[in-house]
Parts: C-alpha cells; structure tokens; sequence
C-alpha cells in the first residue's frame, strides 16, 4: 500500500506526461496511434493548404486569366507546383479513407467486437482483431490510391 503522498504506477501507465502530450504516448505495435497522429496532422496539413490554395487561386483575379493559363502550361512535368499537388492528394486521400474507417466504427460501431473486462495491459480487444484489420485495409488503399494520383499527377 503506498504511503502518504507517495504515488503508485501501474507499470504500463504512461504518467502526467502524456495528458498533456497524448502523441508523445508510445505503444509497442500500435498502428491505431499512428493513424491517430497522422489523421490530426492531416487535418492541420489539408487547413493550411486550403489557406495557401485559396491565396494563390485568387491570383488571376489581380494579374488576369492569361498569367493563370501560362502558368498551368508552365507546370508540366515534375515542378513544384505537381509535387505540392501530389503531397496533398496523398494528404487528402489519407485523411479521407481514415475518416470514413473512423465514422464506421465510432459512429455504426462496425468492426467494434463483444464487451470484455479489462485487465493488463489495457489494450482493447477491439484494437487487436477487426479494427486493426479495417485499419491495414485503410493504409493499403491509401498507398494504391496515391500510386494512381501520383501516375495521374505526373502523366
């Protein structure tokens, strides 16, 4: 029994850090984290470059249509411009398909598996069976879609 003003750990508890840092919570073999990350980091990502997208597509409105024109033409092949629109199709196709996997499971409870009690190393049952697979599904069709965005993009 601890003492007073002695504090127990269990030996799997992350301690105060991570309530205030939940990303910097790390867990052997957790691709949930991963995509929890990657979903938030996403979201920030896609709000900047509507930011800059919407900036940069009012330019023909101050300098004309024919600067707009020349510049699309002048952006073939592999530029800035096409990497900026290969990085955020990859971006949003991520954000996307996670999105949707996170709507089924947290919102028509698909992939969410029978109640069970907890016991060490408070690891849901969930996070080991179907959602796991739903999740790989998600990295797998993330990767295929950006490969046919990314022959799109370039060709």
């Amino acid at each position: 029994m601890a003492g007073k003003g002695e504090r127990r750990f269990l030996k799997n508890m992350p301690g105060w850090r991570a309530s205030f840092n939940p990303w910097i919570l790390r867990l052997p073999n957790n691709p949930e984290r991963l995509a929890f990350v990657l979903h938030r980091i996403t979201g920030i990502l896609l709000v900047l470059i509507l930011f800059v997208h919407i900036t940069f597509t009012t330019t023909p409105a101050t300098r004309g249509w024919e600067f707009w024109v020349e510049e699309i033409k002048r952006a073939q092949g592999i530029t800035p411009v096409t990497l900026y629109f290969f990085i955020f199709a990859g971006i949003a196709i991520f954000h996307g398909l996670n999105g949707i996997r996170l709507l089924l499971v947290e919102f028509l409870g698909c992939c969410v598996g029978k109640p069970e009690k907890p016991k060490p190393p408070y690891i849901s049952a969930t996070l080991r069976a179907s959602q796991r697979t739903l999740l790989y599904i998600v990295f797998a069709l993330w990767i295929v879609l950006w490969m046919i965005a990314g022959y799109i993009i370039f060709t």
